[in-house]
């Protein structure tokens, strides 16, 4: 119980730290440390002096200090590791090159890994530019993949680019991920084959893994191919590759997404199996048993063929973190202790979060948690007891898959409000999906593959069978998977806020333990009540004040090299302009940014999505918005600028039954929305002779006497049709503009700022794009005439509020410039 304290002491203080940004310099927080755990020590000597027991009141004096003391400990650690560490200063001189690209020599730490749309791996710098340096690097591939080891020699050339990644309100910090695994600078590459291998990795542990793992790979594909040979590499060496979208979709529609990598339940049950073995057979050697325990036996060989199977799968960071928990179950059996699951899971969790404490934040990390929690304090509660040996063999099985049905509900119960937290989906049909994938998998794919690929790379008849097997379960589980993409509901929901996800956690967890054991069932009972209750108060009164709010917000996010806004009208009326987009494909904005902030601020329904032009960087991410969200009207200017993605995205449009017919005037709850260019006559078209930039569209927001221009990238010749249109009755003066294309020297004209006046100006851009915008002409053009300019890529996702009387605020992420005093226009809308 202690241990469990200590760990949830120091995970609290550790969230504190991180989020504050208090690092171990500010002497206060070191100080109090010290003088706690300088108490803490006094008190432990004066209860060991004497015999007598310490005072109820001096133990709980103690067990106070102890817990202020640990939770120090994790606001101070917390604290230094949000803060980025001092870079070796060959790697500084790298980042400050800027576009220059620089030749790396680097040791690869972990394998590639796929990231959706390429692959992914992390080396050790040895030099960089012919120069010696230290550091961590995430390299990133574009297309195709490279086949390295960890502890491989490599070289490329690349652009480095610090760790500066997106910062919008609701959606995670991008950079905490790459952090806990220590990761100092990103590069990229076109292509696995611009990664050269200068030197294969040396002998050892991890060489011998590799071999091993490409002679499996290798077994694998010779006795299986398409489909279930992928699946086979996936499930058992941990490779991604050939993995189909819409494998991944059913999939995820059962609930059973952990199963498409090398995660904690494939490590446990090749440890249980391989247990089991060796202590059957340890209890059977004559004499054996008497001498030793055979469970210590079998935990004294299980333990290091976890750690090689471990560098076998390309040691992923869940992977590692499920061997750690087993580790210190098998260890505890070494020395004759029975490992308790409380203590287990918290001993796992401390020493990780003292380790890199930034993992908290980690979404595997806190779903591993979650999960072993959920069935080891829950699932042996709702499970029924022991069997007889004497039953028949189908009551025996019918006994067991109750107790995995148990396991599996308590697992889906403790992880589904965090899937809600990061995901904003729930599958309803986990529990069944689990049921029926996870048994096939972990007791016959797994098992199976693994056998018949070590055989057969032996002997090959030998392998063939099991192989055979293995395919054919992997076929069952395919075609499982297909069923519940076809008829699986996937439910969307909003992003529960922390206190949110915490509390639902909690109140599932005590509504197990209420069911499943008879003691103290009352109060579990009422915590789950209250919980609950109180989850469901906080998301009810969220939604109110959304849709009750009377100003008008805007939020420009922060997509890198994009555009993308949102416009929230009082009454909760919304509408996005532009979804951000990478040109490549090989970043989805839609889903990694827009999306979840629409989910965290409680957004449902979206009544118009517009798009400026049919360019990557606008175009991309609207395609996962009007997916997922029931959208009353799609705005364009029809031009498809030669760009078949428009096609597909009104295509898209078009399937889900979203009206698509031209642009006009209306209402978006209290505020007005008017499309002001490009016009053929009376209606929204491009005109012919414009570039695709120059007929974008544009929006104009009008509310409480204020007004926002939305005018996509226009340049010079669209600037000017705008702002003529004012002689014919479209009025393009606004208090806040979107800067035209991202503050491009083609754009900003006198002309345009003329017609505008704006007192606020937003830029929206990439930290240190290719294109070098903005233009600083441009931004002395806009400094010149007063205009406050603020950027994404250097204040992330900019929020502009403006009141009923007209009063605007303004809101950064990573804090905005000092705003002038404001007043209410004169100007009627």
């Amino acid at each position: 119980m202690r241990l469990i304290v200590a760990a949830v002491a120091f995970a609290c203080g550790d969230a504190v730290g991180v989020r504050q940004g208090w690092a171990i310099g500010g002497a206060p927080i070191a100080a109090g440390a010290a003088v706690l755990a300088a108490l803490l020590a006094a008190a432990w000597v004066a209860d060991h002096r004497t015999r007598a027991p310490p005072a109820p009141t001096r133990r709980i004096a103690r067990g106070c200090v102890g817990v202020l003391t640990t939770a120090l400990l994790g606001v101070v650690l917390g604290g230094r590791a949000a803060r980025p560490p001092p870079l070796d200063p060959p790697l500084a001189a790298a980042l400050a090159a800027g576009d220059q690209p620089s030749t790396v020599t680097a040791a690869v730490v972990r394998a590639p890994e796929p990231t959706g749309t390429g692959w992914r791996f992390i080396a050790d710098l040895a030099a960089v530019g012919g120069r010696q340096a230290r550091g961590r690097l995430a390299v990133s591939i574009a297309a195709g993949d490279a086949e390295l080891a960890p502890g491989d020699v490599v070289r490329f050339a690349a652009r480095l680019r610090a760790l500066r990644g997106t910062r919008n309100p609701g959606v995670p910090d991008p950079d905490f991920a790459l952090r806990a695994l220590g990761v100092d600078a990103l590069a990229a590459v076109r292509s696995g084959a611009e990664v050269q291998r200068v030197a294969p990795a040396t002998g050892g542990p991890r060489r011998l893994a590799y071999l091993v793992h490409r002679a499996l790979r290798a077994e694998i594909q010779r006795e299986l191919d398409g489909a279930p040979a992928a699946f086979l590499q996936t499930a058992v060496l941990g490779e991604r590759r050939g993995v189909a979208p819409e494998i991944e979709d059913g999939f995820r529609a059962a609930g059973a997404t952990h199963v498409l990598s090398v995660s904690g339940l494939h490590l446990a049950a090749v440890a249980m199996l391989l247990f089991v073995s060796v202590r059957w057979a340890a209890a059977r050697v004559p004499g054996l048993p008497l001498a030793v325990d055979p469970r210590a036996v079998a935990a004294l060989v299980s333990l290091p063929a976890l750690l090689f199977f471990t560098l076998m799968t390309g040691e992923a960071v869940a992977t590692e973190r499920s061997a750690l928990m087993l580790g210190i179950g098998l260890a505890a059996l070494l020395i004759g202790r029975r490992a308790r699951p409380g203590p287990t899971i918290a001993g796992t969790a401390l020493i990780l979060l003292l380790a890199q404490p930034l993992q908290l934040f980690d979404v595997s990390f806190q779903l591993s948690v979650a999960s072993v929690a959920g069935i080891a304090l829950c699932a042996r509660g709702l499970a029924p007891g022991k069997s007889s040996r004497r039953a028949r063999p189908a009551a025996r099985a019918f006994h067991w898959l109750r107790r995995f049905g148990a396991a599996t509900f308590a697992a889906t119960a403790a992880t589904g409000p965090l899937v809600a937290h990061w995901f904003g989906e729930i599958a309803p049909l986990a529990p069944l999906g689990n049921l029926a994938l996870v048994p096939l998998i972990e007791l016959a794919v797994v098992p199976l593959g693994l056998a018949g690929a070590a055989a057969g790379a032996l002997w090959r008849p030998i392998g063939h069978w099991p192989l055979w097997l293995a395919g054919c379960a992997a076929r069952a589980a395919l075609a499982i998977a297909a069923g519940f993409r076809v008829h699986a509901p996937i439910w969307l929901c909003r992003f529960p806020d922390a206190l949110e996800t915490a509390a639902a956690t909690g109140g599932g967890l005590f509504a197990l333990l209420a069911l499943g054991r008879p003691g103290r069932r009352r109060w579990r009972a009422v915590a789950a009540l209250i919980l609950v209750a109180t989850c469901a108060t906080s998301l009810t009164v969220r939604d109110l004040l959304r849709r009750h709010r009377r100003a008008l917000v805007i939020t420009f996010l922060d997509v890198g090299q994009g555009d993308a806004a949102v416009v929230e009208a009082p009454a909760g009326s919304v509408m996005v302009i532009d979804g951000g987009g990478s040109r490549d494909g090989s970043f989805d904005t839609g889903a990694r940014i827009v999306e979840p902030f629409l989910r965290a601020r409680g957004i449902d329904r979206i009544e118009v999505v517009a798009l400026s032009h049919p360019h990557p960087d606008h175009l991309n991410g609207l395609f996962r918005i009007l997916q997922r969200f029931p959208v009353g009207a799609f705005w364009s200017s029809g031009d498809d600028g030669h760009n078949p993605e428009y096609r597909r995205l009104l295509a898209t449009a078009v399937a889900r039954q979203v009206p698509t017919a031209p642009p006009r005037g209306r209402a978006l709850g209290a505020a007005w929305i008017e499309p002001l260019a490009p016009f053929v006559g009376d209606v929204i078209a491009p005109p012919p002779g414009l570039s695709v930039n120059d007929a974008s569209l544009v929006v104009r927001v009008a509310f409480a006497g204020r007004a926002a221009l939305f005018p996509g990238d226009l340049e010079a010749d669209g600037e000017g049709e705008l702002a003529g249109g004012s002689a014919v009755g479209r009025r393009a003066a606004a208090d806040l503009l979107k800067v035209p294309h991202h503050g491009s020297r083609t754009s900003s004209s006198d002309e345009l700022l003329d017609a505008v006046r704006p007192r606020l100006a937003v830029m929206s851009l990439g930290w240190r794009n290719q294109f070098h915008f903005p233009a600083p002409e441009v931004v002395a053009r806009y400094a010149a005439r007063g205009i406050q300019a603020l950027r994404t890529d250097r204040d992330g996702a900019i929020t502009v509020s403006i009141e009923p009387d007209g009063v605007i605020q303004v809101g950064c992420a990573r804090g905005c410039p000092e705003q002038p005093e404001d007043a209410p226009s004169e100007d009627p809308p």
